[in-house]
Formats: C-alpha cells, structure tokens, sequence
C-alpha cells in the first residue's frame, strides 16, 4: 500500500506541475534503473523500491498528462479500467479460477519474456527509425496482448504473498512482493493508457 501510495502521489504531483517531456524521460529511465537494482539484487533495498516507486510515479503522471492533452478524460478512463482489472483478477485468484501452478508460470515466463524482447525491438524501431508496431493496423492487437500479459502477472503476484504467507518467509520479504505487485499495477496502466489512445485515434 505505501509503495503503490508514493506512486500515486507523486504521479498526481507530476500531472499538477506538469512537469514535461524532461520528467517523463527521467522517471523512465529512473524507474528502469532502481527497477533492474530491486529485482537482481541479492538483498532486499527498501530505498531502492521507494525510489522506484517515485520514479515510476513521475513517469505515469507525466505519461498521463501527455495522452489527456490529446485525448480529454483518457486518464480517468484508463485509472478505473486498471482497478476493474486489478479486481477482476484478483477475484478471479480467490475464487481458484485462474490456478497458478507449474504450467502457468511457465507459460507466463515464456510470454513475458517474448513480449519483452518485442518491445526491446520495437523501442529501437522508434527511436531510430521513427516505426512503431503499435501505429500498424494491428496495433490494437498488440496492445490487448500487452494488456493481458500484464493482468495475469497480477495472479503471480497474488501466488508468491500467499506462499510467502502460508511457508513464513522473512518479514522483509514483504518489499519483495510489494514491489512485484506496485510494479505489475504500473505496468497495467500503461498497458491499458496504451490500448485507450489507439482506439482514440482510430476514432
């Protein structure tokens, strides 16, 4: 709660100051580099995920300002489809309809990974090419995948804090699974704003 708060909050201060292009480029890149630290390091930095979580914050707010300028109300619709999701999921664990066993994680880390390496590719096509396989006519399809990928990851989260629960892992490893679950909400609202202005432009 504090974790997904601090983004929240910042993301909110972020929106209201706008703070332009410059604070966007710098959550990213702040929130690739505390994320990359949080996830291989050996021990577990409460810093580095509170850091995480602020730049991730000035990310999305930055990254929210830039679609409501074009597309008014786009970020209300994005922020309510992310808590459906969330809850929609979360519901969906409880009550044993997705069931998170080998296979599923499996599957999940295959696709995960595939979807990172297409967005790895796809970021230097955009970048040094100016392309862009979100602006294709299957863009939408793309960004639906994404969507999914990033709602599902929710029930791994869901799993680890109840295994992390049910087997007495050490208290700390509470930052652990706080930041999977902040980073696996964040990552599902940029899915979802994503989705939302190719529909808009299709418009």
């Amino acid at each position: 709660g504090m974790l997904f708060g601090i983004s929240i909050v910042v993301g909110a201060a972020a929106w209201y100051l706008n703070l332009g292009a410059g604070a966007l480029l710098i959550g990213f890149v702040g929130g690739l580099v505390t994320a990359l630290v949080g996830v291989f390091s050996k021990k577990v930095r409460p810093a580095v995920m509170i850091a995480y979580a602020a730049a991730q914050g000035v990310f999305i707010g930055g990254l929210s300002m830039f679609f409501e300028a074009m597309y008014p109300g786009i970020a209300q619709t994005a922020v309510l489809g992310t808590l459906a999701t969330a809850g929609a999921m979360f519901a969906a664990y409880r009550f044993g309809w997705v069931k998170v066993d080998a296979r599923f994680t499996r599957i999940m880390m295959f696709a995960l990974i595939g979807y990172s390496v297409f967005a790895l590719v796809n970021l230097g096509f955009a970048v040094f090419a100016g392309m862009s396989a979100y602006s294709s006519s299957f863009g939408w399809l793309i960004a639906l995948v994404g969507v999914g990928l990033a709602a599902f990851t929710l029930n791994l989260d869901f799993e680890a804090i109840r295994e992390g629960a049910a087997q007495r892992w050490p208290k700390e490893m509470e930052w652990r699974a706080a930041f999977g679950l902040t980073a696996s909400l964040i990552w599902l609202y940029v899915e979802i704003i994503r989705l939302l202005s190719i529909f808009n432009q299709q418009d």
